[in-house]
């Protein structure tokens, strides 16, 4: 197929779509031989099937496209389970009255060509052509600009891969989807959990394969640099308000934007404007007059170097008023000596810098001595209120402590499963509002809760530790990769900022008891090792370390624990490592919607020879209480499960 010509003539065809299909075919079930009324592409999104489309069969799994002309006759074998596909039809018309067209129409049968490829952007297509079944299944005027719309978007990849490789079949890594996704859709409210799920892969994996990349940061940090220079240029080639820029670029909160922008560009969005546009537009300008107004010109509107603005024909201009600024001071100077002399004399003579307001005096004046205290974490140390009575918590092992100590949070990072808490956690805090995913939370929606005091995790939240501490003061300590250890010394600190000193201590002291008696009822002569199927891999495993917290408790408890790791919490092993191991006692974690991993694994030759398969203690216990869940109240649930396993 001579590819310059093909893309040509769609160039010069008027495109109808004329249908939208969404089929599943079953194993075995037999689909008649079907001649297409249409030109039409054939997308494969889940399974594996021998598609015949006349004398010619191409194989196809996940993520194919195939392209057939009017009339061809097209087949279907399902290879397994089930077959999920789209069908979208259309017609090219010719425009007769184009004299290029006449010298092409004698080769109009090219777009009739078939041909088979597989995407560079699978998932790009995939969502393209979701859209353009969804429009086509509410048509109207609008929505049927919409059809034709995708369809051209979805042709343009086809194009372009066409162009660039000779459709061959390389699929694009996962990164450079997610960042083509990014910069079609950074306008919308992205989470790297939703990146994600578009993506069809777990969060940490994909923040993992953006660290080990050439981009080498996480995949929020990469949305909000790309979020930042469109928002640049929207503030350099545009007159629209902060507001607006802030929606355009996918805050709905312009103040947070602000703040945003200025973090990564070291300038206020307004200050940005202003010297950007002296510097492209008048490099050799001195004044500081600018024709460009960032709102509306309002007259007599100050800004914030207390410049006065004038309204000129052409815009504003800012004329600098040092008499204005001296009668200001002047004026606040006097106030300031007024209060003095009709306040009351106080025992202390050493004023309070104007910076640590909070802070105790040098003279030693106490008198805002109580109101607040100094928590040390992960981070630094943070001044906390005495009393926070408005907590949101970005970890759940930290709200099972919080909730243990009789604190009620306005905010909760839920992973929006709630039901992934243990039951008591979970009626305790009813109520809360939820702020997203504990990979990335909304910070948005944080703000608007007016928290004073936010509990969050070292590994997962310190790369927008400065954000949240803009939103409240925030303590930050591990939890997704603490050990039992780590968990000890958190939570004393969590109970400290939340002034439960007394009660935590209490909570702990119960809690050594009944550690000492699950060691005295459980056999600590074996090992064990914890473990869980990893999502991206069949026949592997992730295996927890001896750093991570459920496998020290084991150890604290007195079980040998059987994979070592001075810095990993967990390991990617195959079924021959786990062999290697061979522990006495296998623990399997399984998610409330996972598969069983004994029966996916029953007829596995080397699974069948470890020991703890062999003898029957192999257990399938809860993901949510044996990994998620790390506090000193979750081991709580598990104490009485552990006497049963370790006898």
């Amino acid at each position: 197929m001579n590819i310059d010509q093909y893309i040509k003539l769609w160039n010069q065809a008027s495109i109808h779509v004329l249908d939208v299909q969404h089929h599943f075919i079953p194993y075995e079930q037999y689909v008649s031989p079907y001649p297409l009324p249409e030109n039409g592409f054939l997308y494969t999104v889940r399974g594996h099937a021998l598609i015949h489309v006349d004398h010619t069969a191409y194989p196809t799994e996940r993520f194919h496209m195939i392209h057939s002309g009017k009339g061809s006759i097209l087949q279907i074998e399902v290879l397994d389970e089930l077959l999920e596909y789209y069908l979208v039809l259309y017609r090219p018309q010719w425009l007769l009255s184009n004299s290029n067209v006449y010298a092409l129409t004698d080769h109009h049968y090219v777009l009739d060509t078939s041909y088979a490829l597989k995407p560079h952007h699978p998932v790009i297509v995939h969502n393209k052509i979701k859209q353009l079944q969804q429009a086509w299944t509410h048509i109207h005027p609008l929505q049927e600009f919409q059809v034709r719309s995708s369809f051209m978007q979805m042709l343009y990849d086809i194009l372009e891969q066409l162009q660039t490789d000779q459709a061959q079949n390389t699929t694009t890594d996962l990164v450079t989807q997610a960042i083509r996704y990014i910069h079609e859709h950074y306008e919308l409210p992205l989470t790297i959990d939703s990146l994600a799920a578009t993506l069809e892969c777990s969060p940490r994996h994909l923040a993992r394969l953006f660290r080990n990349s050439d981009i080498g940061q996480s995949p929020s940090d990469y949305l909000i640099r790309f979020r930042i220079q469109k928002a640049s240029e929207l503030l350099i080639h545009t007159e629209l308000t902060l507001q607006d820029i802030a929606m355009n670029v996918g805050y709905q909160d312009g103040y947070y934007f602000s703040r945003m922008f200025k973090k990564y560009k070291g300038l206020s969005p307004i200050r940005y404007r202003q010297e950007r546009r002296q510097q492209l537009w008048s490099p050799n300008m001195t004044s500081t007059m600018s024709d460009f107004s960032i709102v509306g010109s309002d007259v007599h509107r100050y800004s914030d170097n207390d410049s006065q603005n004038h309204t000129l024909s052409g815009g504003t201009f800012m004329m600098h008023n040092p008499i204005r600024r001296s009668a200001v001071l002047m004026l606040l100077l006097s106030f300031t000596l007024l209060l003095g002399a009709c306040s009351t004399p106080t025992s202390s003579t050493t004023p309070i810098s104007e910076g640590n307001s909070n802070k105790q005096s040098a003279s030693g004046d106490n008198a805002t001595q109580g109101s607040t205290r100094t928590i040390t974490h992960d981070l630094g140390s943070t001044e906390v209120p005495a009393e926070p009575k408005r907590i949101i918590v970005l970890e759940q092992g930290f709200t099972q402590t919080v909730a243990e100590l009789d604190v009620k949070p306005v905010g909760v990072a839920d992973d929006d499963k709630p039901e992934r808490f243990p039951q008591d956690t979970l009626a305790y805090i009813e109520g809360y509002t939820s702020v997203g995913a504990r990979s990335e939370p909304n910070l948005e929606v944080m703000r608007t809760l007016k928290p004073d005091l936010i509990i969050a995790d070292t590994s997962r939240h310190s790369n927008v530790y400065e954000e949240l501490s803009a939103i409240a003061p925030t303590i930050v300590f591990k939890n997704d990769t603490a050990n039992y250890e780590d968990i000890m010394a958190s939570t004393r600190a969590i109970g400290e900022a939340l002034g439960k000193s007394e009660e935590t201590t209490a909570m702990l002291d119960n809690h050594q008891q009944q550690l000492a008696k699950l060691k005295q009822s459980i056999n600590s002569n074996q090992s064990v090792l914890i473990i869980a199927a990893d999502e991206e891999a069949s026949q592997s495993f992730q295996v927890r370390t001896d750093q991570a917290f459920h496998s020290s408790f084991l150890q604290a408890v007195g079980l040998n624990y059987a994979l070592s790791d001075t810095e990993e919490v967990s390991q990617l092993m195959t079924t021959e490592q786990l062999l290697a191991i061979d522990p006495d006692q296998l623990l399997i974690l399984i998610n409330e919607d996972d598969p069983s991993v004994l029966a996916g694994q029953k007829d596995n030759l080397l699974w069948n020879q470890l020991k703890a398969v062999q003898t029957g203690k192999a257990h399938e216990v809860e993901l949510a209480k044996w990994s998620r869940q790390r506090s000193i109240p979750a081991l709580t649930h598990i104490m009485s499960e552990a006497t049963t396993y370790f006898q």
